[in-house]
């Protein structure tokens, strides 16, 4: 179904980019607080519990938080959260994903939803796009409208200039006006098909073994990597013994690059000519979030292994025992949110610093392993290096 697929592809980027956003905090070109008003030039990023904007953004406003009101202008607005309501105007599209979607405001273009209810009183420039449970149309859309629902609704005074689509199970109220135009389709794989799943809670052995090879797996990713590049080596001499300054110029920078890659998919997305540009960003970028927190892992095992223990520097048992305490912390309930509010941006700018500087290069002094690395692999580490400087 064309409008299911279209609403999901910006449903699903519109969430990575919320999930990009703190928690209680905000991005404008720097940071700021979870409410704005005033004029802004440039993008403005709001995120907490309650987010309310009446800004005037000369950009993309995107908020995320549980209650969500945007109640000024923004050149695009994307909004994500339980309760979601476009108040003001966008001036162009408006990208919106939540529980309760409410459209009161005026998107001078599209609007692209997704939730459990949507309901449009406002104005819709040319075309919406809505995929929920229940849709309601009181208010005035120029161009088609797109639905995917269980339950359409379309008030006696809604104004669809276009055509209304709507897949032909939903319960319909629609005046005949705007129905005798309607075009019905067919549910994908629709027909009277009974399928029953039966869903069993995972047992104590399961979640373990699960547990066990997802840490193998990003064990394995980390020693693929030390065998075929001088990755390590060059994050470790660039940042064992650094500054704190150097590791928060990485996070600040991964945090950026975290919540801009989705918005530029987005922007090239929406400009048409791009869309394969787009998908192998988002594809790229989906690797590095997996592989990026694996750089914590090395940052905690080289802390534990050198400065708890002692021992000389040894990237594979560094290696195991950081990723090893990074998946148990991981696995805390409370701890995990914390986890992966830092492992995934600090590798995200680890590895954008690194790209930025022409990527890996060995190190005119490498360090030392351990007897036992030595022994199993010594084709990875420096032939030339008799010590290591911590």
């Amino acid at each position: 179904m064309k409008c299911k697929k279209l609403v999901s592809l910006f449903l699903s980027l519109l969430l990575a980019t919320a999930l990009a956003v703190p928690a209680c905090a905000a991005f404008e070109d720097v940071f700021a607080d979870g409410s704005a008003d005033g004029t802004r030039d440039g993008s403005l990023f709001l995120s907490g519990e309650t987010v309310r904007s009446s800004a005037a953004v000369n950009g993309v406003l995107l908020a995320a938080g549980r209650t969500v009101g945007v109640n000024g202008t923004g050149a695009y607005v994307m909004a994500a959260g339980y309760e979601v309501t476009l108040g003001g105007t966008a001036e162009n599209d408006a990208f919106l994903a939540g529980y309760s979607i409410g459209v009161s405001g005026t998107a001078q273009r599209d609007v692209f939803a997704a939730g459990q209810s949507i309901t449009v009183n406002g104005t819709v420039g040319r075309d919406l796009y809505a995929a929920a449970n229940t849709v309601t149309i009181t208010g005035s859309v120029g161009g088609d409208v797109y639905v995917s629902a269980e339950n359409v609704i379309i008030g006696d005074g809604a104004e669809i200039g276009g055509r209304l689509h709507c897949n032909a199970s939903a319960l319909r109220s629609v005046p005949d006006g705007i129905a005798d135009s309607a075009e019905l389709y067919d549910d994908p794989a629709s027909g009277d098909v009974n399928v029953n799943i039966t869903v069993s809670e995972p047992s104590v052995g399961s979640i373990v073994l699960r547990k066990a090879l997802s840490f193998a797996g990003v064990l394995l990713l980390a020693f693929v990597l030390l065998w075929l590049t001088p990755l390590w080596e060059t994050v470790d001499r660039k940042y064992y013994g650094a500054p704190f300054g150097r590791y928060a110029k990485a996070f600040g920078i991964g945090f950026a690059v975290l919540a801009g890659v989705p918005l530029a998919a987005i922007l090239l997305f929406i400009s048409n000519v791009g869309v394969r540009l787009a998908l192998i960003v988002l594809f790229l970028y989906a690797a590095a979030i997996i592989a990026a927190p694996v750089f914590l892992g090395f940052f905690l095992g080289a802390l534990l292994w050198r400065g708890a223990m002692k021992k000389a520097p040894c990237y594979y048992a560094e290696l195991a025992i950081g990723i090893l305490v990074w998946r148990v912390a991981a696995s805390v309930p409370g701890l995990s949110f914390a986890v992966g509010l830092v492992s995934v941006p600090l590798g995200l700018g680890v590895v954008t610093l690194l790209l930025g500087k022409g990527a890996a290069k060995p190190s005119p002094k490498a360090e030392t392993a351990c007897e036992e690395c030595a022994a199993s692999a010594p084709a990875v580490l420096p032939e030339d290096s008799d010590s290591v400087e911590q």
